[in-house]
Order: structure tokens, then sequence, then C-alpha cells
């Protein structure tokens, strides 16, 4: 075999296998043999450790790419149909000829839609009305009376009628909202299937993901309706929903709650587990409890959102985790 050949053919098959491991390590099943074996194959040759970050950086640039290509996708829909602007946002619609000349592969696609440790936004995350990325807040004055600050990694869609804002639908995230005096009419949220009313002057926190639905009010009266059962809150109080169950009203810690607004989080006596998924939340990349007893460990905690960089280390000085850093912004704790 020719040198030329030889070097594309192993190269070829070094993307194969930094695929390979990007895929196993962004599973969520990842395990210390794994990240073992993982450094071990990093170890081989420089070309290795080249291979693994030019597959992440390829997987990272799809979202940008596709962003812009729906944003061109819409903007020609628009130029062909002057309706097109003023009609309600909805999904916009693919073209054959558009989809296939946007996908370099059906397996590229399937990332974007489904991307690893949610290292770039989905296809449904770019499409929202607004969105955050990891990390970042905002504060979004709707009008009406209705102001809302989203938290990192939250989505929301825009409900209107003759103009005017009839509700909010959270995709997921977390949002709080204020409805001032001026709000005409109580505001709606629409999230996980439940749809949560807040009263003129009134103030929530709503927070959405793959597990449930928590809200907490903040001040006034929050309604919340979901499968037929209807359930009030007051001020300092909380519960959550899904799955078809509604859960009790508990009493709800405003400062905790109300921390991330403040770019803390606080922990008190959750599990390790748990403060691990909420800082993944905030931070690029992954931290990954590859330990039972590690996971199981009762924190107490308060974190500034600009340490995240080193939480890492800071769980190794308290717990005595082994920590084993990997490319892309992928620790393993054990």
């Amino acid at each position: 075999m020719p040198i030329l050949d030889h070097m594309a053919h192993r190269r070829a098959a070094l993307q194969r296998e930094a695929q390979h491991w990007l895929l196993r390590l962004t599973s969520g099943t990842a395990t210390v043999h794994d990240a073992n074996a993982f450094e071990h194959w990093c170890g081989q040759s420089p070309a290795h450790v080249e291979a693994f970050a030019e597959t992440r950086r390829l997987w990272e640039n799809l979202g940008p790419a596709a962003h812009a290509w729906m944003a061109g996708e819409q903007a020609r829909m628009a130029a062909q149909s002057p309706r097109a602007v003023a009609a309600p946002r909805t999904q916009p619609h693919m073209s054959r000829r558009a989809f296939l000349g946007a996908a370099v592969a059906a397996s590229a696609a399937l990332v974007v839609m489904h991307p690893p440790l949610q290292l770039w936004p989905s296809l449904t995350d770019m499409a929202a009305d607004y969105r955050t990325a990891t990390g970042e807040q905002r504060e979004v004055d709707l009008g009406q009376g209705v102001v809302v600050q989203m938290n990192t990694q939250t989505t929301m869609n825009l409900r209107r009628s003759q103009g005017r804002l009839t509700s909010i639908e959270l995709l997921g995230g977390e949002m709080q909202l204020k409805a001032t005096a001026a709000a005409s009419s109580p505001v709606s949220i629409f999230a996980g299937g439940g749809r949560i009313d807040v009263n003129a002057s009134g103030k929530c926190n709503v927070r959405c993901n793959d597990v449930g639905v928590e809200v907490t009010g903040l001040d006034g009266t929050v309604t919340l309706r979901y499968q037929g059962q209807t359930t009030v809150l007051q001020t300092a109080q909380r519960t959550d929903y899904g799955d078809g169950r509604v859960g009790q009203v508990l009493p709800a810690n405003i400062e905790t709650t109300m921390a991330w607004r403040r770019r803390v989080l606080i922990f008190d006596g959750q599990p390790l587990a748990d403060v691990v998924g909420e800082i993944n939340r905030y931070r690029p990349g992954k931290i990954i409890l590859a330990n039972a007893d590690l996971a199981a460990r009762k924190v107490q905690a308060r974190f500034s959102l600009n340490q995240l960089a080193d939480v890492a280390a800071l769980i190794q000085d308290a717990y005595g985790a082994k920590v084993t850093s990997l490319p892309g912004g992928i620790v393993i704790l054990s």
C-alpha cells in the first residue's frame, strides 16, 4: 500500500475510534474502566489525541451550522410568502431539497437532534423564541407588565393573539416570572403538560427538566393546573408535578430558590449526585460520578458560578475523590 494511502487509511481509522470514544464518554454510563481505557488510547500517540479533539470540534460546530442553515431556510420561506412573516411561529417546514442539502449525513442529523452531553443546542432549542446557552442568564421584558429572568440552558416560546402576549411555553430549563401591577390579566406558563397562572403583582420560579416540573411561589398567588388537579401556591410555597401526579405543597426556601439570580448555587444536604447534576447545567462538558458511595454523600456547600471551573478540585479536596480529566471538558470522579 502506498505511503499516502496508508496514512489516509490510518487517519480514517483513528477518526472512527475517536467517534466511538466520544459516544461512549457522553453516553451517561461511562465507568472508571472506560476512563482508564480512554487514557491508554490517547497515550498511544499525539495523533490519537488530535483525532479526538478534531472529532469533538466537528460535533460542537454542527450546532452553529444547523442554526445558520435554519435561519437561511426561514428567510427563504419568508421571501417566497409574505404571509409567513406575520404567521404565528411554528416549527419551520423543511423541504426535501433543503434537508438533503443541510444534512452532511444521517448520523450527523441525529447528533444535532440529540446532542451528547448538551454540548450544543438541539434543533428544537435553536428554533425557540428565546434560549440561553450553558452558563448564560438573561432578562427579557415581554411588555404588558411581564418580565422573565432566564437561567442557564433555558428555552421558551411565546404565544400571542392579535399581537398581545397570551402565554409562555417553557420548553426546558428554569425561569422566574414577575407580573407587575400593570399586567391586565393572569399570565400563564405552560410546562410539562401543566399550566401555571400568575396573578398581577405575582412572582414565581418554574424549573422544567426530564424528571418533571417544580414550581415555587415567590410573591402573590400562583395557581397550577395539571391532569385535572388544581393547586394554589402562596408566597414561599412549592410543589412539583409530572408523570400524572402533583406533589404535596411544601414550604420553600426563597433564598435558595433565588440564589441563581445572584449567580450562586446553594446545597443543603443534597446527595453529591444531585449537586453534580446541577453543576453540569452551568459548565461546558460534563462531570461524571463513577462511584456510588461518593454519589450518595450529602453536601452542604455554597458555590459561586465563577468557581465552577475548579469545582472538581474542590470535590476532590472535600471527599478525597480521584479526578480524571479528559478532553472536551469531561471529568470523571471516582
